[in-house]
């Protein structure tokens, strides 16, 4: 088992794609940067759309705004001329699902590449349970969304500070951990999804394409449907599926979330992680490798 981690890390690291990918993950912590720079501008000759804007990054901060489709970030108003936490900062642009979109992208490529180049045909007679090539998988999946994690945070740090000087402060190192904890545990959750749909289908357009649809929100007419549905079966039960799944959590766990959400956040994806290669290793003992 360590011996094949050791070989899917070094496929990770001497792979092309893991590195564009991280190339990617700089050029989003540069455009979050830049773009926010731009809402601030807006909400200076504007106190409208601040006041509007306000409202919205208050809500998602709490993890009590309703999620919709597509990809979005609030800015606080208050960054028009107060501090920007870097917390702050990067809670709200992680929330909008742009880091976790190359999270689906890497995964489904990094899954199906080895059914490409032969990988998992020379091996898998080598070993006496094939069910830990998914396991392996994950582990490798694990270290890369840790690596673009890292990218993300240090980059826009970077750029933060040089944007805007003294303004950009650190503020709670407790509460960043917490909240990049859950958000880890949730792109990770996904990425276990993606590598299940991979082994599953032997697809990485089915799955690149379900987990974008996931990650863009849309998903929620079905989530929607689904709450209806059991609602119209029990209505006293206070039903939301979209909070049992991890696309319907990132939008929630911000760094101001309430206890409460951010350990259901770190919950939902870790279940996600533990089933979802279940499912993935009992596929591949299973199956007949080609």
């Amino acid at each position: 088992m360590l011996n094949l981690m050791k070989m899917d890390l070094y496929r990770v690291f001497h792979s092309l794609s893991t590195w564009i990918i991280i190339l990617f993950t700089v050029g989003i912590a540069l455009f979050c940067v830049v773009m926010v720079q731009g809402d601030l501008d807006a909400m200076a000759e504007d106190p409208a759309y601040a006041q509007e804007m306000g409202q919205e990054f208050a809500d998602s901060s709490d993890g009590n705004e309703d999620r919709n489709i597509g990809l979005y970030s609030e800015s606080d108003p208050e960054w028009v001329e107060g501090e920007i936490e870097a917390g702050e900062f990067i809670s709200s642009q992680i929330q909008s699902g742009l880091l976790t979109l190359l999270v689906v992208i890497f995964a489904a490529v990094f899954a199906s590449a080895e059914q490409k180049n032969g990988y998992i045909k020379n091996i898998a007679g080598q070993l006496s349970n094939r069910g830990i090539l998914a396991l392996s998988k994950l582990a490798a999946s694990a270290v890369q969304i840790f690596l673009m994690f890292l990218t993300f945070i240090l980059v826009t740090g970077a750029a933060g500070k040089l944007l805007w000087g003294g303004r950009f402060t650190l503020g709670s190192l407790t509460d960043m951990l917490s909240f990049l904890g859950a958000q880890y545990l949730l792109n990770l959750g996904i990425a276990a999804l993606i590598l299940f749909f991979c082994t599953l289908t032997k697809s990485s357009a089915f799955s690149m394409t379900a987990g974008i649809m996931m990650v863009m929100g849309l998903f929620i007419p079905i989530y929607s449907i689904i709450n209806r549905a059991v609602y119209e079966i029990k209505p006293s039960w206070d039903f939301d599926i979209s909070l049992l799944v991890p696309d319907g959590n990132i939008g929630l766990a911000g760094i101001h979330a309430s206890s409460e959400i951010l350990v259901r956040a770190a919950a939902v994806g870790a279940v996600y992680v533990i089933l979802c290669s279940a499912a993935a290793v009992l596929i591949m003992k299973k199956r007949d490798v080609r």
